[in-house]
C-alpha cells in the first residue's frame, strides 16, 4: 500500500473526484477535520482501520491504495491498459466502444485461423499462405488485447480485481502463445502435436480463470455468470485434449456472450447517468 505522502495526495485526489469538502467527507467516516488534514498533507501514517473507513466513505477500498511496481507500470503501457476511470464518461464509452467491435473482429479473425490452421495439420501447407497467415496473426493479437483491455476497465469500474489481473493475463498469455506460433510457423523447434497439446493446456487455464473472474462479476444481471460458465466449460474442454475440437467453434459463441457483458455494461452505465 502507499506510503506518506503519496497516500495524502490520492485520498485528497480520491475526495475531490468524488466532489466532497474535508467537512462532508469526515461526516461520513465520522474523523476530525484535522485529522483528515493531516493525512492529505502527507504529516501523518494513518491506521489500516482509519484508511478503510476512509476509503468506504469514498466508496473505494484499499485496491485503489496499491502501487504499481515498474514492471507493472511498463506492461500497462506496452498494452495499452493504463485506463483511467475517473475521465469523462465519453472516455469511458469511448473505450468500451473499442472493446466490444475489437472483440467481433477478433471473432471474425479466429474463423479465418481455423481455416488456415486446419489445412495445415491436414496438408501441411497454410491455406491463405505463410505471409496472410502471420499479417493475421499479428491483428488478431493487437484484436484480442483491445477486446480484454475492456474487461480491464470493467474490472476498474466494478471493483473486480481478480477481473482486472486475469484479463492483463490473458492478453500476455495470448500475445506468447500466438507469437511463438508465427515465429515458428513451419514447427521446426517444437512439433506441432506437442504445439496444440500446450496450447490446449494454457489457453484451458486462462479460459477457465476468466471465466471465474466473470462469475464473481456483480451488478450486471445473470449475463456474465452465463458467459462465465461458458468460458469454464470451454477451458475444461480444452484442458481434456479430447473436447478440444468442440472447444474451438464453441468459444466463438462464448466470445460473442462476452461481447455481450461489455454492451451490458455500456447500457448499464449510460442508464445510471440519466
Amino acid at each position: 500500500m502507499m506510503k506518506q505522502p503519496q497516500l495524502g495526495q490520492k485520498i485528497l485526489e480520491l475526495r475531490q473526484q468524488k466532489g466532497l469538502t474535508q467537512e462532508e467527507l469526515v461526516e461520513q467516516c465520522n474523523i476530525s477535520v484535522r485529522t483528515i488534514q493531516r493525512i492529505e498533507a502527507g504529516e501523518t501514517m494513518p491506521r489500516v482501520y482509519t484508511i478503510k473507513t476512509i476509503l468506504s466513505a469514498l466508496d473505494r477500498d484499499l485496491d485503489d491504495l496499491q502501487e504499481d511496481t515498474v514492471f507493472e507500470t511498463k506492461v500497462k503501457e506496452a498494452l495499452l491498459i493504463e485506463i483511467d476511470e475517473s475521465k469523462d464518461v465519453s472516455f469511458l464509452f469511448t473505450q468500451l466502444h473499442i472493446g466490444w467491435i475489437a472483440g467481433i473482429l477478433s471473432m471474425i479473425a479466429f474463423v479465418f485461423e481455423a481455416i488456415d490452421d486446419w489445412n495445415y495439420v491436414i496438408n501441411e501447407v497454410y491455406y491463405f499462405g505463410k505471409t496472410f497467415t502471420v499479417v493475421l496473426g499479428v491483428i488478431s493479437i493487437l484484436l484480442f488485447s483491445l477486446f480484454m483491455r475492456s474487461f480491464v476497465l470493467i474490472g476498474t469500474l466494478f471493483k473486480n480485481s481478480f477481473l482486472k489481473i486475469i484479463s492483463i493475463i490473458f492478453i500476455i498469455v495470448n500475445a506468447v502463445v500466438a507469437a511463438y506460433a508465427l515465429i515458428d510457423l513451419d514447427f521446426n523447434y517444437l512439433p506441432k502435436e506437442a504445439y496444440g497439446f500446450v496450447y490446449c493446456i494454457i489457453w484451458g487455464m486462462a479460459a477457465i480463470f476468466f471465466g471465474i473472474s466473470l462469475y464473481k462479476l456483480k451488478g450486471l444481471g445473470q449475463l456474465p455468470q452465463v458467459a462465465g460458465v461458458m468460458q469454464i466449460v470451454i477451458g475444461a474442454m480444452l484442458m481434456s485434449i479430447l473436447f478440444a475440437i468442440v472447444a474451438g467453434p464453441a468459444s466463438i459463441l462464448a466470445q460473442g456472450v462476452n461481447v455481450a457483458v461489455i454492451l451490458k455494461v455500456y447500457e448499464v452505465i449510460k442508464k445510471q447517468l440519466s
